[in-house]
């Protein structure tokens, strides 16, 4: 006869989420504009601007350059969007946490205040109450 425990334990699972279609495109998204930054300096590092197209060309450089921000945060994996919904969340616990700190300090006065009623009342029913002890009946 085998014994089966009582309680079955769930296997631990280490798997990784698998990158949804949307985050994959972000993410080849990112790398393609990073590696445009990249073979556009190297372009200009031996490539001269006409005097005539310099302002254009600097303005779209600096609107590309300007989004790199974004493309880094997609490639490590931080999306502006989450981060910031994630502290929508975390305010909002916060804000739960403290109305749940505040509802536990009013309940911990009212039983406080219960047992000092308590307290009270069996203290006018104890006055009244005499305990006779052996001792004292053979002493007088």
């Amino acid at each position: 006869m085998t014994k089966e425990p009582l309680i079955k334990r769930p296997e631990p699972t280490n798997k990784k989420p698998k990158m949804r279609n949307k985050d994959l495109r972000h993410y080849i998204g990112a790398a393609g504009v990073f590696i445009l930054v990249v073979a556009l300096m190297l372009f200009l590092a031996y490539n001269d601007i006409p005097s005539a197209n310099k302002d254009i060309f600097v303005s779209i450089i600096g609107m590309i350059v300007g989004s790199l921000s974004v493309v880094i945060y997609t490639i490590i994996g931080k999306n502006p969007d989450e981060v910031n919904a994630l502290q929508q969340k975390v305010e909002s616990l916060q804000s739960l946490a403290d109305t749940m700190e505040k509802r536990n300090d009013q309940l911990e006065a009212m039983i406080i205040e219960l047992q000092r009623e308590i307290i009270s009342k069996l203290s006018v029913v104890g006055a009244q109450f005499v305990l006779k002890d052996k001792k004292t009946k053979n002493d007088a």
